[in-house]
């Protein structure tokens, strides 16, 4: 699986001594054939007696199988994956059953087809979509039901299935391709953790709205109504406040972190048209977001840690500040804004969040090596290194409006911040990432700070090995949205370098040379970052 990754210049994956965590057998795996007559292991619980061979068999992979990827560490005999609790509760709950059938059959499907032997598994990807329509149906009867009952708030188990259900469509269209309905899921996603005050009578009474919840290809399901089942108590209430973190922490951090990683994308590029509103903006207090987010940042599978992930939502809520100006020209105050979340990113102590977390993890799973501990600070000075590149990307003319407020205000060069190059960060995140080998749970998903990497580089080496990477992590973790990543990229790549061609075209033509040439092609540089900003995404990268 290293073969593609040791070829890159200079980025040589070191061999991983061998680790007492848990892992999966990913070779036979790939072996196992879709016979719902024999279950991988036999699935006895009297509760399960009632369910057809093809349910039996999914919600039997998802159990040892698919919910490994959703978290880094999973130990069965310690319990550390709360994801395995859904499989009882959704024999409960017919939705969230058949929504993590569905989700487990996509999951089995894309396996199979992008295993280095690819087998045919045209079954799995119609059970897939069977179960994604059951799984919209039940929920109809669940709102018609409610709606029988005047819209009384669901229940604390209901209310949970139902949050987990959400999170799951979203983990469906991520696994298929990252593309299409993600939107109007996090719509939903953003409405409902500005809810957590909200009484079921004022949602009926809100303007705010959604045509659709799932997709273009689902029926259609009345927003409002779901939401009024789903009306989260008062901040505080849902979050559990016992020692280890459950599956209703895991669905709330998770929720939490896909929005954010939907603002942040939308925050780079200008991805939704003028006609489509922007996605909602949560309104609660920020300490809020964090606290969700660190209760399970220890075994969250993104590996990010809380505070760059929080940093990463407040620097997503300035960029659409600074994008409201048509010309792109950063106010001073946004110029302050830019060097204060810069300055607490570049203070983030990375090696003590690594020891802090492993001690975290060390309890909840009974074990944890000082190379595992190595290797969580890697990931920390990754995402760092990413969170910085960020800040640039969403604001490439803070250092020229520097200079230029420096200039009109009499200071020297010298007294300006120093400020991290873009170069400079994408060699720290290839530096970094390149001493996390495959065998590592820390491999498995970093597509976010890949992207960002990819976006920042034009040089061609690298980019061919953030692309090996990424095929790498899809045949770890077979998520179409790995491959809507590849597919971004190679198209922001053309885009860059047809820019760049015709820059230097048109420096060529006017003749300029010496140090004119050089400071035009300063002054042109970021040119494809303007662009950037027209440029259209349509898949969500998390």
């Amino acid at each position: 699986m290293g073969n593609a990754t040791s070829q890159a210049p200079k980025l040589k994956t070191p061999l991983r001594p061998k680790s007492s965590a848990v892992a999966y057998d990913k070779s036979s795996l790939m072996k196992i054939e879709p016979n719902y007559q024999n279950p991988i292991i036999p699935l006895l619980d009297p509760l399960l007696q009632g369910l057809g061979h093809s349910a039996r068999y999914y919600l039997n992979y998802y159990a040892i199988r698919f919910c490994q990827d959703l978290v880094l560490y999973d130990s069965p005999q310690c319990s550390a994956n709360p994801f395995r609790d859904l499989v009882p509760m959704s024999l409960e709950y017919p939705f969230l059953r058949e929504i993590i059938v569905a989700a487990s059959a996509l999951h089995f499907s894309n396996s199979m087809r992008w295993n280095k032997n690819p087998q045919p598994v045209v079954n799995a990807l119609v059970d897939a979509l069977g179960a994604r329509h059951r799984a919209i149906k039940s929920l109809q009867d669940v709102v018609e039901r409610q709606e029988a009952l005047r819209n009384e708030p669901a229940n604390d188990g209901e209310r949970d299935a139902l949050l987990a259900a959400v999170l799951f469509f979203v983990n469906f269209v991520l696994l298929d391709s990252g593309k299409g309905g993600w939107r109007a899921h996090m719509n939903f996603v953003g409405k409902l953790l500005s809810l957590r005050t909200t009484t079921s009578s004022s949602l009926r009474n809100s303007p705010t709205s959604a045509p659709e919840l799932w997709s273009d290809q689902s029926p259609l399901l009345d927003f409002a109504a779901v939401e009024s089942l789903i009306a989260l108590p008062p901040a505080g209430q849902h979050i559990s406040s016992s020692t280890s973190p459950g599956i209703r922490d895991y669905i709330a951090s998770d929720s939490v972190a896909y929005y954010i990683w939907s603002n942040a994308l939308d925050s780079l590029v200008s991805s939704l048209s003028k006609t489509t509103p922007p996605p909602l903006t949560f309104d609660g207090d920020d300490d809020e977001i964090l606290h969700i987010l660190i209760r399970t940042e220890a075994n969250s599978y993104h590996s990010c840690p809380s505070r760059l992930l929080h940093t990463v939502f407040r620097t997503s809520r300035l960029a659409r500040d600074i994008g409201a100006s048509e010309a792109g020209v950063l106010t001073e105050q946004q110029m302050q804004s830019c060097l204060e979340l810069l300055r607490e990113i570049q203070t983030f102590d990375g090696d003590a969040w690594a020891t802090e977390v492993c001690t975290r993890i060390t309890a909840a799973v009974g074990y944890m090596d000082d190379v595992e501990v190595q290797y969580r600070k890697h990931i920390a000075a990754t995402f760092r290194a990413a969170v910085c590149l960020y800040v640039l990307l969403v604001a490439p003319e803070l250092p020229n409006q520097l200079s230029q407020l420096a200039s009109s205000n009499g200071i020297g060069e010298d007294n300006l911040p120093v400020l991290p190059s873009a170069e400079e960060l994408v060699a720290t995140i290839l530096h970094h990432l390149s001493l996390i080998p495959t065998d590592s749970p820390l491999f498995k998903f970093a597509t976010w700070p890949i992207f960002l990497t990819g976006v920042a580089t034009a040089d061609s080496s690298r980019r061919a090995w953030l692309l090996d990477r990424l095929r790498d992590m899809r045949y770890l973790c077979p998520w179409g949205m790995v491959t809507s990543t590849m597919e971004t990229l190679v198209e922001i790549w053309q885009m860059r370098d047809n820019i760049a061609t015709t820059e230097e075209h048109n420096m060529g033509e006017s003749g300029l040379t010496g140090e004119s040439m050089v400071s035009l092609h300063e002054r042109d540089r970021n040119n494809w970052l303007v662009q950037l900003k027209g440029f259209k995404i349509d898949c969500l990268i998390v």
